[in-house]
């Protein structure tokens, strides 16, 4: 559970109305995908409300996305759709990468305690240029067939996750909650809020207005707004 503030709890898709629905119309999170900030704020542990957190959304999130499928009524069978995924299957010029080298590339920059826990200014900004520049490689090139096609999403999604991830641990320049900075080891206390952050190829990020129960910040056209503690 080291790296429990980074991967689950205190951070995850952020949630716009009390059925768990998200920024993107007709998209519903729950569980650990879903930030329960709202409930717990800068710190959670492994069991106890978090939970309590599953089941509930769980049930929250199904009955709005049930009620949202419902008011669609006739209209879901005739609406004219476009895809739009990018990164992992419509690369925007050759597809030549392979997904796992873009795990293998990911992990080595979320997975050891020196960058990912024992968090300074100095290694998260090395290790979010090189995600940065995968993430570059990854809509250019990244595609999979058949089966891997899954895969190669998954990667993708590591991939800007882990953007948003140390962008927001950059940007929180103190040591809050589950929030570590060696170099930021007190709490600001004008930094007392949440974070919101988005985007694919430019990530954006800013405070969330203090008491504000739910966002509805604009997002991207592939992913929900997230929440970072």
């Amino acid at each position: 559970m080291i790296a429990e503030g980074t991967v689950r709890g205190t951070g995850g898709i952020r949630l716009a109305s009390d059925d768990c629905a998200t920024t993107v119309p007709g998209l519903y999170a729950a569980g650990d995908a879903a930030t329960r900030e709202p409930i717990c704020g800068g710190f959670t542990g492994g069991g106890s409300h978090n939970a309590a957190w599953a089941i509930s959304s769980g049930a929250w999130a199904g009955a709005g996305a049930a009620r949202h499928a419902r008011s669609l009524g006739d209209r879901a069978s005739r609406r004219a759709v476009t895809p739009l995924g990018g990164a992992g299957l419509r690369p925007a010029g050759r597809p030549v990468d392979d997904h796992r080298a873009v795990v293998a590339t990911v992990q080595r920059e979320v997975l050891p305690y020196d960058k990912n826990y024992l968090r300074h200014g100095d290694a998260l900004a090395g290790a979010l240029a090189t995600l940065d520049d995968t993430w570059r490689r990854v809509r250019a090139s990244l595609r999979a067939t058949g089966a891997d096609v899954v895969r190669a999403r998954q990667a993708a999604a590591m991939t800007a996750h882990a953007r948003w991830m140390y962008t927001a641990a950059l940007a929180r320049t103190e040591t809050r909650g589950m929030a570590k900075r060696l170099d930021f080891p007190d709490q600001d206390p004008a930094q007392h809020h949440r974070l919101t952050t988005g985007g694919l190829d430019e990530i954006w990020i800013r405070p969330e207005a203090t008491g504000a129960a739910h966002g509805v910040a604009s997002c991207s056209t592939e992913a929900p707004t997230a929440s970072r503690s």
